[in-house]
């Protein structure tokens, strides 16, 4: 029994599969339904961004699964054998953990980020005790599309990275 591997396993389905389903409840779900139901869903998300720690959760969740998977990647490809690399499962497991990478990287780089941001002109726009100025309402605007567009490309990129995970063994 290889407790190494079971114990990253778990690491690394656990967290994809937060990971994972909570990018695909967000673009698919909460983001059209926020955007539907604007102004009133903003304090939803607002108290979901500002006062949770679920973009920390998320962040932690693609660090593990990168993490992890890049540990699994190794092990299961013998130190990056080549004949490994170049068989049907070394091509789905790699062309999944490149997707799954992207992903991270547009989580960490760009999702994050924003979101913070947007906590911070909402936290501004409090203080003001008024409504937002045009300027603000401009820049959140536009906080807002960006987090929408990187929320659908990780969607996507995650998509792939678990079709590739899933199904790699099963290619001859």
């Amino acid at each position: 029994m290889d407790f190494y591997i079971i114990v990253l396993r778990i690491i690394h389905i656990l967290a994809a599969v937060f990971w994972a389903g909570t990018a695909f409840f967000l673009a698919g779900f909460l983001e059209p339904t926020t955007q539907a139901t604007a102004p009133e869903s903003g304090k939803v998300m607002a108290h979901l961004a500002a006062k949770t720690r679920f973009s920390q959760a998320l962040a932690w969740a693609a660090i593990l699964v990168v993490l992890s998977g890049g540990l699994l990647y190794w092990r299961v490809s013998g130190g990056l054998n080549s004949n490994w690399l170049t068989s049907g499962t070394g091509i789905g497991l790699t062309i999944g953990a490149i997707a799954g990478i992207f992903a991270a990287g547009i989580g960490l780089s760009v999702s994050y980020p924003t979101i913070q941001k947007m906590v911070a002109l909402g936290a501004e726009i409090a203080r003001s005790g008024g409504p937002p100025t045009a300027e603000q309402q401009q820049m959140l605007l536009e906080l807002q599309n960006k987090s929408r567009i990187a929320g659908q490309a990780l969607a996507v990129l995650l998509v792939i990275a678990t079709l590739g995970m899933a199904t790699a063994q099963y290619l001859i």
